[in-house]
């Protein structure tokens, strides 16, 4: 399949937004999702439609997609990463990943600024998910494991594999600061990422009051639509390609609030001041 395609208008319809994951210490990207999706429906619903061949086919123009036009809106110009979502029902793992390869070489950008994004949800079968993780590894492709709960698909992922990032699911972070149950949930799965050296993500903020829990409880990666929502292709190109100190106002205006805001206030808790 050709890489060429326009990543905003494609024969199948698909379309490609970016929403930002961002680093508390500075407010800025750390790395770009790539959501794909179609007339209203998400990528997950359009490929479960599909025979086996058609969805390989949709899964290499997502990633095509994903590169073409993260690359085309300038997100790739500075530091951050590219997280690419890669099914792993989508077909042979060794073609997926050769085509996300050979996509790369054509546009000139180095796989270390690629991160396979692997669904590690309960709905999912642990042989093909394990799969793709272990083809990542073995063409060292860094992964995130998306979708993450204390579930035994997900545990018995992160205990073969060592990915870069862990994606907790957006069910658990959502109004988390109301939930005594999922906070216990989230510090479980937080000590075991420290202990294994790897970066909790908490995806799916809504809400500026779970923003704060999250930072005192010590997560300093966050995505969600109240920071920052997902943008669809093409965007205007942000400025992002150097490094600004820790006192700079942060890019994306929900965040920048909450930490005017908060240094209005009395002193914080420590993990919060630090974070923010």
């Amino acid at each position: 399949m050709s890489t060429e395609a326009a990543p905003h208008a494609l024969q199948s319809g698909l379309a490609i937004a970016f929403q930002p994951m961002i680093a508390t210490a500075t407010g800025l990207p750390f790395a770009w999702a790539a959501i794909a999706s179609a007339q209203g429906r998400s990528f997950a619903q359009i490929a479960a439609a599909l025979a086996p061949e058609a969805r390989a086919e949709l899964e290499m123009e997502r990633i095509s997609a994903a590169i073409a036009g993260a690359l085309d809106a300038g997100l790739l110009d500075g530091e951050a990463l590219l997280a690419i979502p890669v099914g792993a029902a989508g077909g042979s793992p060794d073609a997926l990943l050769a085509h996300l390869f050979r996509t790369a070489v054509e546009h000139r950008v180095a796989l270390d600024r690629i991160v396979v994004e692997i669904n590690a949800d309960e709905r999912g079968d642990l042989a093909p998910v394990a799969a793709l993780a272990q083809a990542c590894v073995d063409r060292g492709i860094a992964i995130a494991f998306d979708s993450f709960a204390v579930g035994p698909l997900a545990v018995r992922l992160l205990g073969r594999f060592t990915p870069r990032f862990v994606k907790l699911d957006a069910g658990l972070v959502r109004n988390i600061s109301d939930s005594r149950s999922r906070r216990v949930i989230v510090e479980g799965v937080l000590r075991l990422a420290r202990n294994m050296d790897v970066t909790l993500i908490a995806n799916g903020i809504v809400r500026r009051e779970d923003l704060v829990l999250l930072c005192t409880m010590g997560i300093r990666h966050m995505q969600g639509d109240w920071i920052a929502p997902a943008q669809a292709h093409p965007l205007p190109r942000p400025h992002i390609a150097r490094r600004e100190p820790r006192t700079t106002v942060p890019q994306h205006r929900r965040l920048a609030a909450h930490q005017r805001s908060a240094a209005s206030r009395p002193p914080a808790p420590s993990s919060l001041a630090q974070a923010l």
